[in-house]
């Protein structure tokens, strides 16, 4: 049936449409026109920091990260040790940002600076949309609860329900956006890598090591010259015929040989 449509009082064109549906779009139109009204913060800075440091001694270098990060009450996220002969140790570390510098400063004294540097990531606006966003769901979620609250049609509490699921998920999904960026603002991420200036001479194995190694190889050899000689030896056997009829062609003509030089000089 088609809507019948009636004068209002204000002079414009109203009808008789669902107002569940007018009421949930009025909602959505308070969200997206308060999120305009906000103020900028002051600046919200993600930085990050890349060191290269050559170091004598990494294994003691190693200790003394881990004290100067505890220091300054941060944490190692992660360590990657190659340990070949040009050792080379990879941090990935975590500081609080106003002790970024200190930090730095600190971890160079460590050795000598091969590379360093700093990376800055303004995220300010991001931080106040997200803002802005989560306080107009959290409104919109609030009267679809009180819609809720006095709706008796079961497509109507329906309806509702959907659309507060809808808000919920997307309160869930910008609280936790917000709250990595605000943790990436208060902590900063250092990748630092030690390499040693020293090349540590390949180990020789010990002596006892060094004689069990040769007996191996004394052993492995003779079963070697051991096989090869029973290989020979079934060569001969498998052509042991051939041979014996070129062993007795060999006799007969040294015999006939010998008997023409006598025969000549009768």
């Amino acid at each position: 049936m088609a809507a019948v449509m009636e004068p209002a009082e204000n002079g414009a064109i109203a009808s008789n449409a669902d107002p569940m549906a007018q009421e949930i779009s009025a909602i959505g139109t308070t969200q997206s026109s308060d999120s305009a009204n906000h103020n900028l913060p002051r600046l919200q800075l993600i930085k990050r920091a890349d060191m290269t440091l050559s170091v004598e001694s990494v294994e003691e270098s190693l200790e003394q990260v881990r004290k100067i990060v505890q220091a300054q009450q941060g944490d190692v996220l992660s360590l990657n040790d190659t340990g070949d002969r040009n050792r080379q140790i990879t941090f990935q570390l975590r500081v609080p940002q106003a002790k970024l510098d200190a930090t730095l400063d600190a971890l160079t004294a460590l050795g000598t600076v091969q590379n360093r540097s700093i990376s800055t990531e303004d995220v300010s606006t991001q931080l106040v949309d997200l803002q802005a966003r989560l306080s107009n769901a959290r409104k919109s979620e609030a009267a679809l609860q009180e819609i809720m609250s006095r709706t008796g049609s079961i497509a109507d509490v329906l309806q509702v329900s959907r659309e507060l699921s809808n808000v919920r998920q997307s309160i869930e999904q910008m609280a936790a956006a917000q709250k990595n960026l605000q943790n990436q603002v208060q902590y900063s991420t250092i990748d630092l890598r030690l390499a040693s200036t020293v090349t540590s001479p390949p180990q020789k194995p010990a002596f006892s090591r060094q004689l069990a190694n040769s007996w191996g190889d004394a052993t492995h050899s003779v079963g070697n010259f051991t096989t090869d000689l029973l290989q020979l030896g079934l060569w001969l056997l498998v052509y042991s015929p051939y041979l014996a009829v070129l062993l007795c062609g060999a006799v007969v003509l040294r015999k006939v040989s010998r008997r023409r030089p006598s025969e000549s000089e009768r």
